[in-house]
């Protein structure tokens, strides 16, 4: 069986940056499973693995622009430290989660941290990074109807 929209994929995945760090990888993890086509993984990732088999293996890369998107350097921006948990240590290179007025988070970096105002970088951490991503489909399957109403692969099908 192939990747395609509608389908629930089984996926092992390796993701590295130019310098070739490993920045994300589900070894030690066991295989992702999400729906193809549903918007759970980058649109750019979803077309690199359209049409592959259960049991290939392809590398490929996603330029920044189809990935996290270009460094913007005015997404460093100071913000009052009153804006911050009291509980939280803020130092250089911490990265935190805010919260939109929609509800979806996004990653801010603390860059320097004053008395009164913290400089944060707004941009995604993998902004401006070509990633390079080795795959393997390790299993693909028809979604059940709960899964595509719900537009999420689960664990265990209760339909």
């Amino acid at each position: 069986m192939r990747v395609k929209t509608g389908r629930v994929i089984l996926l092992d995945y390796l993701v590295k940056v130019g310098n070739g760090q490993v920045v994300e990888t589900s070894s030690g993890k066991g295989p992702i499973e999400y729906l193809h086509g549903a918007g759970q993984i980058l649109p750019a990732l979803e077309r690199a693995l359209e049409g592959l088999g259960e049991g290939e293996q392809a590398a490929f890369s996603i330029p920044p622009e189809d990935a996290y998107g270009k460094r913007k350097e005015d997404n460093v921006v100071s913000l009052p430290r009153s804006l911050f948990p009291t509980d939280v240590k803020l130092e250089p290179g911490l990265c935190l989660y805010a919260r939109a007025s929609g509800g979806q988070s996004y990653p801010i970096t603390v860059r320097e941290v004053k008395a009164e105002m913290v400089t944060v970088d707004l941009n995604h951490p993998l902004a401006g990074e070509r990633l390079f991503f080795e795959v393997k489909i390790c299993g693909v399957r028809p979604a059940g109807v709960q899964e595509i109403f719900s537009g999420k692969a689960a664990s265990v099908e209760t339909v």
